[in-house]
């Protein structure tokens, strides 16, 4: 067998080896021919997937298209790996992250890459996809929606030339006007024609605005842990027993907030149980948010929202920046680096303290903690009311 060795611009190493599989015993086998190219990681383990699909299309390729295609998949799996993905956890998301890398990179003399060899190596990457998707090694895969991300390839790369106006860069925490209104995207985006899941996906926002839980922490709540309302109180005290590394804490649940989440719980999630029951489901996610079909929310599901808000308000946050709009204000109202390190779930307050003393000396402006849950209440009514 012979071995070519490629290194990119990605900077981390597949090793192509040619496997002749012609003298193998097994007739099966045989059948694949000589010189098929397999490819390694940098610790010398098969890239499963790849030597498989590799060997299919031995089968039906000439020469010289069989390595055009080791050579779309050796520059794909590279960029994997330098990003520290892997291909098991390949979604739509990322597909349109290898083609915006492929459509921007310049080359050391600083010309870009030709069209020809972007639609190439993009075609090549979903091909494999594709066949991978339906073998099973990629089941968060969207085929309809790749497919869309790999026919704008051609528009994605032209907008390089002429950029649009971009999307703000990603930020460490929103100002509170920006954040409502990301908060009210999220129905927008995905509940227009669905009043359930249109105040499911605003109260999730707000549940993690409010209270700085985490996306995994939101979309796990148990349903037996909502707590009744303390009148007594303005924020009710709730046990969060599932938060990271599995340690439990308690977090605070404005009142007003609280009141919102049992009424969601009353109509639209009962509605949803009594709907999915009726057509002979078994399952129904004890989990405080639930689909529309009465399973689970996950927080992938989230992301890819959060993406489509994104696009939507021009505003690139992520669920993560939520949580840190949270303990920002948090911090700039109350200035109390223990208790902030307490509701968020900080082993240390050094951590709070590094990730949000110095944010909070950036926000211009400070409101009383009330006055700021009020601003948040009248938001969060005008979306549910739409």
């Amino acid at each position: 067998m012979a071995e070519a060795y490629t290194m990119n611009s990605f900077g981390r190493r597949v090793i192509s080896v040619n496997v002749d599989f012609g003298n193998s015993e097994i007739g099966k086998v045989q059948r694949y021919g000589r010189s098929v190219p397999q490819l390694f990681d940098e610790n010398m383990q098969p890239i499963l997937a790849v030597n498989q699909y590799m060997r299919i299309q031995a089968l039906r390729l000439a020469r010289k298209s069989l390595d055009t295609t080791k050579e779309h998949l050796v520059e794909f799996i590279e960029w994997l790996f330098s990003s520290q993905l892997r291909l098991e956890g390949m979604d739509e998301e990322i597909f349109e992250s290898y083609v915006e890398t492929l459509c921007s990179y310049k080359k050391t003399n600083g010309e870009r890459l030709s069209w020809n060899t972007v639609n190439s190596r993009v075609s090549g990457a979903y091909r494999f996809l594709v066949w991978a998707s339906l073998k099973g090694y990629c089941p968060d895969l969207n085929l309809y929606d790749t497919n869309l991300k790999s026919s704008g390839a051609k528009y994605r790369y032209r907008s390089r030339s002429h950029p649009s106006t971009p999307m703000s860069e990603p930020v460490r925490f929103l100002s509170m006007d920006d954040a409502l209104k990301f908060i009210d995207a999220l129905g927008i985006v995905s509940g227009k024609k669905n009043k359930e899941v249109r105040e499911r996906n605003v109260l999730m926002g707000a549940f993690m605005l409010e209270t700085g839980v985490r996306i995994t922490e939101a979309c796990t709540f148990p349903m037996h842990d909502l707590p009744e309302v303390n009148t007594r109180l303005k924020q009710t005290p709730a046990r969060l027993a599932q938060g990271k590394g599995s340690k439990a804490r308690v977090i605070l649940i404005p009142n007003n907030l609280l009141l919102r989440l049992w009424e969601y719980v009353d109509v639209a999630r009962e509605n949803i149980i009594e709907r999915v029951a009726s057509g002979g489901a078994k399952y129904v996610s004890g989990n405080l948010f639930i689909s529309d079909r009465g399973g689970d929310i996950s927080p992938n599901w989230m992301q890819k929202l959060f993406r489509k808000a994104g696009e939507y308000t021009n505003i690139n946050a992520s669920p993560h920046i939520l949580r840190h709009t949270f303990g920002t204000y948090h911090y700039l109202l109350n200035y109390d680096i223990e208790g902030l390190a307490t509701l968020m779930g900080h082993e240390e307050s050094a951590t709070t303290k590094k990730y949000y003393v110095g944010m909070a000396t950036n926000i211009s402006y400070a409101e009383t903690y009330s006055n700021l849950q009020m601003k948040i209440d009248q938001q969060i009514e005008v979306a549910l009311n739409e």
